[in-house]
């Protein structure tokens, strides 16, 4: 139970620190500053995306590996494409 409410806790520290670091990136590079709540609702979409993306070229890369025998470093490509994509969204996001 204890570990349970250690990822808690963790997780909405985790949330708040991506709030705060995409409020000082904005001020950083000099763009308008949001409220705390439009903040928050973006980066809780960033994550949704994340968490979705993740799911997807896991299981891409695991159909590849497994399923068309694909040697490893070619079903890693997946992996590798939803990283980029994640940052280049992330980048657009601290741009908004």
């Amino acid at each position: 139970m204890s570990g349970f409410i250690v990822d808690l806790l963790e997780g909405i520290a985790d949330f708040f620190t991506d709030v705060w670091l995409l409020r000082r990136q904005r001020e950083a590079r000099g763009r308008a500053s949001n409220r705390w709540g439009e903040d928050a609702a973006d980066v809780a979409v960033f994550n949704g995306w994340v968490i979705a993306i993740s799911i997807l070229a896991l299981a891409a890369a695991a159909l590849l590996l497994f399923a068309f025998k694909l040697p490893l470093w070619l079903s890693l490509a997946p992996i590798v494409a939803g990283g980029v994509y994640v940052g280049y969204r992330w980048m657009a996001l601290v741009r908004a």
